[in-house]
């Protein structure tokens, strides 16, 4: 379900809260939450979250333990994003810019395409304080801060993963470009597998993070390399094209697929077999991380420095299989 990073550089941190542990403030529609108690406090600052997917359950829970910690800090806290069950970055780019018009103190949000970064650096022109989820972390992309996850640390967990089947691991891998994140998340694979006895990687290809290519993407990949059994992407986007690539080629339950994230099909692959394993995140636990960082950036104790994010310690994250992903689900795991 994610997308670079996403950073990215996304390495593991902090403090996890528990999904029971948070409270409440609503999705969709702008919905508010006012903190007071408990804590330092960035009196009279005001937090604005333009969620992703409100319907979605990880992200649900990310924006209810986003609230819980606004309280927390003293932060008028409110939420927005696509009322559908679906990515729509138009409707949150717009309510980027209500969120500039209704000059909040700070905005967060997961930047899914290249087109936020010119309405971030707007926001930042404006003096508002910028929170990426799983951003690019560059300099320029409009970010003050960018959180997200470690990716040559996540290759590294792919392989062990795959390294554990029996027999040899041919994989194909499925990647946004060869820059990056897709570099950083390539460079962990390739020296992961170095260390195996079984797992190889025979052949990448570059959607560009494009959901509409990932199924010609995969189609190529099997043609070109019919030894693959495994494909493998750290790109949420990827994983519908990939499995109807796979089951096209009539070979669901001979290739198997590891990918980001429960979202986008990626929960009913795990649970019908198409899929190996998925990646899951702890977007709750990192909202305390992100939430801090904003009030400490607002109460002064922090200062920016140059045009470069300043990269908080990331998301936790996990392998979850059929017969453990529920478990993270249930966390608020995402």
């Amino acid at each position: 379900m994610m997308k670079k990073a996403l950073t990215t550089t996304f390495a593991v941190s902090a403090a996890v809260a528990l999904v029971a542990g948070c409270s409440s403030s609503g999705g969709g529609p702008e919905s508010s939450s006012t903190g007071s108690t408990g804590g330092s406090s960035a009196s009279g600052k005001s937090l604005l979250f333009v969620n992703p997917l409100p319907k979605n359950p990880q992200w649900s829970s990310a924006g209810k333990c986003m609230a819980e910690q606004a309280k927390v800090r003293g932060l008028s806290f409110t939420q927005s994003g696509p009322t559908g069950s679906g990515l729509d970055t138009t409707t949150m780019i717009q309510q980027i810019q209500q969120g500039i018009a209704n000059k909040k103190s700070a905005i967060i949000t997961f930047p899914a395409s290249n087109g936020f970064s010119p309405v971030l650096q707007q926001a930042q022109k404006a003096g508002i304080v910028t929170l990426s989820i799983l951003g690019t972390g560059a300099a320029g992309s409009g970010e003050d801060f960018n959180i997200g996850l470690n990716w040559t640390k996540i290759g590294n967990l792919f392989v062990n993963a795959v390294s554990k089947r029996p027999g040899q691991q041919n994989v194909g891998l499925i990647e946004d470009s060869p820059t990056g994140a897709g570099k950083d998340f390539t460079s962990g694979v390739n020296a992961a597998a170095a260390k195996t006895q079984n797992v190889k990687v025979v052949g990448t290809v570059y959607s560009g993070d494009d959901p509409s290519k990932a199924l010609a993407q995969t189609t190529d990949l099997l043609t070109a390399h019919p030894e693959i059994n495994v494909i493998m992407t750290h790109q949420g986007t990827a994983t519908p094209g990939a499995i109807a690539a796979i089951k096209a080629k009539g070979k669901t339950g001979k290739v198997v697929f590891i990918g980001n994230g429960p979202a986008n099909g990626g929960s009913q692959a795990l649970d019908n077999g198409s899929a190996f394993a998925m990646l899951f995140q702890d977007l709750c636990g990192a909202s305390k991380i992100e939430v801090n960082a904003i009030a400490d950036r607002l109460e002064g104790k922090t200062k920016k420095t140059g045009d470069t994010p300043t990269v908080l310690s990331g998301l936790p994250a996990a392998i979850g299989t059929k017969d453990t992903y529920k478990s993270y689900v249930a966390k608020g795991w995402a």
